[in-house]
């Protein structure tokens, strides 16, 4: 039995987030082994792995209500940067202006929602590694996976996507353009807001297609 958990990222779509769209607004089913994980647009989790479509766009609705700060329904770019702030000022734990992958990791484990460790499979084995970004760990020539779990995580981590400039740090200048670049995508009609609809369009289509192209829909 393989189980599929996506942590919601940076990479699809051209750093869209994910998500599922429901279809005429019913939480209809979801592969059962298919576990999404809520995760902001500055990748902050937002909640625990979900197979339900309704529970993951609430959750992605609350973080929409909570950064639109004036309450006036939209997200300006100013609201979507103070967000991008908020998280830069949780993650850099040290507070020398700067991200690394430890430090993002050291914070997101102590958090309620912390990402759970690989489980050892006949298909890892005793060395369990994690999948990289964009890629699929396929079992060896020969090898059934026997049963086994894979964890998959899909797509470039939306904190350290960031690091534009490849030194393995993430400034807050490059979390918040990344974070302009992504509200630049939602902004469809370009008018420099981002409706809730707008929003939700974007980070939930990705998986929608991934969805549908696993045959559940």
């Amino acid at each position: 039995m393989r189980v599929l958990r996506v942590l919601a990222g940076a990479a699809l779509a051209g750093a869209m987030g994910v998500g599922l769209v429901g279809c005429g607004g019913h939480d209809l089913p979801v592969n059962p082994y298919l576990q999404l994980v809520p995760v902001s647009p500055s990748g902050q989790i937002l909640g625990p792995p979900s197979g339900s479509q309704l529970q993951y766009k609430t959750v992605l609705l609350l973080w929409f209500h909570k950064t639109d700060a004036n309450h006036d329904g939209v997200l300006t770019r100013d609201e979507v940067l103070a967000d991008a702030d908020r998280s830069f000022d949780l993650f850099d734990l040290d507070h020398d202006g700067s991200i690394t992958s430890a430090e993002l990791e050291k914070y997101r484990l102590s958090q309620p929602f912390r990402p759970q460790p690989h489980p050892v499979t006949s298909l890892l084995g005793a060395q369990a590694r994690t999948v990289q970004p964009d890629s699929v760990e396929a079992a060896p020539e020969g090898q059934r996976y026997q049963g086994s779990r894979v964890r998959l995580q899909v797509g470039l981590d939306p904190v350290m996507s960031a690091d534009t400039d490849s030194d393995f740090r993430v400034t807050r200048e490059e979390l918040r353009a990344q974070s302009l670049r992504k509200f630049d995508q939602w902004d469809t009609d370009h008018d420099g807001k981002v409706t809730a609809d707008e929003f939700l369009t974007a980070m939930m289509a990705p998986f929608e297609a991934l969805t549908k192209s696993s045959g559940w829909f």
